[in-house]
């Protein structure tokens, strides 16, 4: 199966979340194939999960940065889109085995493009027990970029791409933050959180995830993600045997 990709551009928030919705709707209806919906956020966004409290932020904190605030339709916890790429994808799938196995090629397919810009990006190879990472009650439950799951793309055990996905009706709707460089972890600055909690989370955030521009020692910027995966995504399709390749 081939993914049409569409690059999306800027746009605010609630624009963004409404196009993916929108997108995963014309996909189940037959009106659009499979697609890769790729964009940017202005101005910087924090998205929360569809059932994270608005309470998990500070709102006059949030406007005090200038940032947006949403929610998404899918699953997992805040993310300050900041300097990054975000991926959506809307596939038909039969069931949530089939949901799981396109988590995994999704990953695959944007590892292939993203080796183009650092060749040393890794598989995460250990799950992570995300349900008890994410029932936390603390700030560091709080925050996507704080613990990784099998699958994942990592840059020496460090998190590079945060995703979380959702099905619709029949519908996978998969989103995914792509870092290129620093930025999400002033989340920190707006989470309900003590002083102490605050620059806990902040610190585990820097130690737990990595940008593009880190690993490749080098400024990366939007575009040249953008184009990169573009280009990878428009001549690879999603199939087994991509996914075996890639863990080789």
């Amino acid at each position: 199966m081939m993914l049409q990709v569409v690059d999306a551009g800027a746009a605010r928030g609630e624009d963004n979340m409404r196009l993916d919705v929108e997108l995963a709707d014309r996909v189940r209806n037959g009106a659009a194939p499979a697609t890769m919906r790729l964009y940017t956020w202005d101005p910087w966004c924090v998205s929360l999960g569809k059932h994270q409290p608005l309470s998990a932020v500070v709102q006059s904190d949030i406007e005090a940065h200038g940032y947006d605030v949403v929610h998404r339709p899918t699953g997992g916890r805040a993310v300050l889109h900041a300097d990054e790429v975000t991926y959506c994808v809307c596939v038909p799938v039969n069931d949530s085995l089939e949901a799981r196995r396109m988590y995994a090629e999704i990953h695959t397919l944007l590892y292939g493009a993203l080796q183009v810009v650092c060749p040393e990006l890794m598989f995460a190879a250990i799950d992570s027990d995300l349900r008890t990472h994410y029932a936390s009650s603390g700030p560091m439950g709080q925050a996507c970029f704080t613990s990784h799951a099998r699958t994942e793309i990592l840059w020496h055990g460090r998190k590079v791409v945060g995703s979380a996905q959702r099905v619709i009706d029949g519908v996978l709707l998969q989103h995914g933050s792509i870092l290129c460089g620093a930025g999400h972890e002033r989340l920190a600055d707006v989470v309900t959180a003590t002083d102490a909690d605050r620059e806990q989370l902040r610190h585990t955030m820097t130690s737990s995830s990595a940008t593009l521009s880190q690993a490749a020692g080098r400024r990366v910027t939007a575009r040249e993600v953008l184009d990169v995966i573009a280009v990878h995504v428009a001549r690879t399709p999603i199939s087994g045997p991509l996914l075996a390749d890639a863990q080789r």
